[in-house]
């Protein structure tokens, strides 16, 4: 059920309800003295926002406890341990070297370049500088060797004295700004108590973020990209990414005001990274017996994108729950529901997939009369695609540490998620610990940068 619509007043964000009702158009009329009937109404709820959070730095993606967690794992030096596997192909990803340079440019191009002034996209280039960036700084808060931490600084520093816009002909642009935005501002709160970086270029790269990124992220969620779009045009992975650059930024800015848009929008707003939209229908028994599972708004999309939204949406939930904001456990624990859902459908334990089929609610993507200016567009999803299935992303073990150990659910409810999870920290039978990739995670497409991924890294805990 939808709650109260929330409104920005003067730079504080408080909640209203209202109701208007005409007794004779409505065509009831109670002529009775004395008896108003107030006193059987139940007021709406109305949800109060939080004024103030506790801001933990680092405390985005990535925490103190997270570091502590894997500096351990790292000491005791186990071949066995999943994390320390992990940790040493991290260390030889080629963004995490300390040799790495940035390239920055004046305008990112993401999308038709068309009256750019440019003459082809060439945002892979702020693709890789802000994964060097992340990875750099995280790898200066497992080491305390400061050379990492100088080389991430360098990448920061110098987009923020030089880059001015992020710009195309289309509307390609705001998936670079959610992404890419996500990523730098997790950079920069790895990096917000180094000391080697100054309180000057800190201020000019707060600036930039606001600036370049963050205003941009507003004003996709606000519009919904654009006024010519209904409010459900653009996919749950277009929203959700631009929620975690606005939390991300948020968080490091210490800005209250943004982090309960972020909340507000998941919670209640009318776009695509609603919960509600995002999941659409409620969630049902699975038909094997393993807890609750509940279709995606992309389920019926292509799995490519159908993982894609449970990556983000696992990635913004953590960073929601680093600051005492539940969206792990929101409507009884719809996110766990949907994560289960794609995992059973694209886990295949020993190389099999579990199922040939999958219950499916038909769902209409912008059919017609839905509000956009092009009618062109809408689709009718019948069945879970089997576009891309199988598609693997570093987000499981996320989401199995998350509901195992601190939501202590029964080993039913995270069956599939498990199973993922386990899938994903070997190669060919090897233990690998990083999503099955290796220290070559990132390719030559954008889809491995498109979550900050290291999952099993920074977040196994064990069975």
């Amino acid at each position: 059920m939808k709650k109260s619509l929330l409104i920005l007043v003067s730079g504080m964000l408080v909640t209203m309800a209202s109701a208007c009702s005409d007794p004779l158009k409505d065509g009831v009329v109670d002529l009775t003295p004395g008896d108003s009937g107030e006193e059987d109404k139940v007021p709406e709820e109305v949800f109060e926002y939080p004024d103030s959070y506790q801001f933990n730095h680092p405390c985005a993606l990535v925490t103190e406890d997270d570091i502590q967690r894997v500096r351990a794992s790292i000491a005791a030096a186990s071949a066995d341990d999943p994390v320390y596997v992990s940790y040493q192909n991290f260390c030889g990803n080629k963004f995490a070297q300390p040799t790495y340079k940035a390239s920055p440019v004046e305008v990112i191009v993401a999308g038709d370049p068309k009256g750019t002034g440019y003459d082809k996209d060439n945002s892979g280039i702020i693709m890789n500088d802000a994964a060097a960036a992340y990875q750099l700084a995280l790898r200066w808060r497992l080491s305390d060797n400061p050379e990492y931490a100088d080389a991430s600084v360098a990448i920061l520093n110098e987009w923020a004295s030089k880059c001015q816009k992020v710009a195309a002909n289309d509307n390609n642009q705001y998936l670079c700004l959610g992404f890419r935005g996500y990523t730098l501002a997790n950079a920069a709160e790895l990096l917000r108590d180094y000391e080697g970086w100054t309180a000057a270029d800190q201020n000019n790269f707060k600036a930039w973020l606001r600036r370049v990124w963050l205003e941009r992220n507003e004003w996709f969620l606000e519009t919904h990209g654009g006024t010519n779009n209904c409010n459900l045009h653009y996919w749950s992975n277009w929203e959700l990414c631009n929620l975690a650059s606005m939390m991300a930024i948020g968080i490091y800015l210490e800005d209250v005001e943004v982090v309960n848009k972020v909340y507000w929008n998941f919670r209640e707003g009318a776009g695509s990274g609603c919960i509600d939209n995002m999941i659409p229908y409620d969630p049902i028994p699975d038909p094997s017996g393993h807890g609750m599972i509940a279709q995606s708004m992309e389920s019926g999309r292509d799995q490519g994108h159908g993982t894609l939204v449970i990556s983000m949406c696992a990635e913004l939930c953590q960073m929601a729950w680093n600051l005492g904001i539940d969206f792990w456990g929101m409507e009884n624990n719809k996110v766990l529901a949907m994560c289960q859902y794609t995992a059973k459908y694209n886990v295949k334990p020993g190389g099999t997939y579990l199922c040939t089929s999958m219950p499916f609610t038909p769902y209409s993507y912008c059919p017609p009369g839905c509000g956009c200016s092009n009618q062109s567009h809408g689709a009718e999803h019948a069945v879970v695609s089997s576009e891309g299935r199988g598609k693997e992303r570093p987000c499981w073990d996320l989401i199995y540490s998350h509901y195992k150990h601190y939501k202590n659910v029964s080993a039913d409810e995270v069956y599939y998620i498990k199973l993922f999870a386990e899938q994903l920290r070997y190669t060919n039978g090897i233990l690998t610990g990083d999503g099955g990739a290796g220290t070559d995670r990132y390719g030559s497409v954008s889809g491995a940068f498109d979550q900050l991924g290291w999952g099993t890294m920074l977040f196994y805990k064990g069975e």
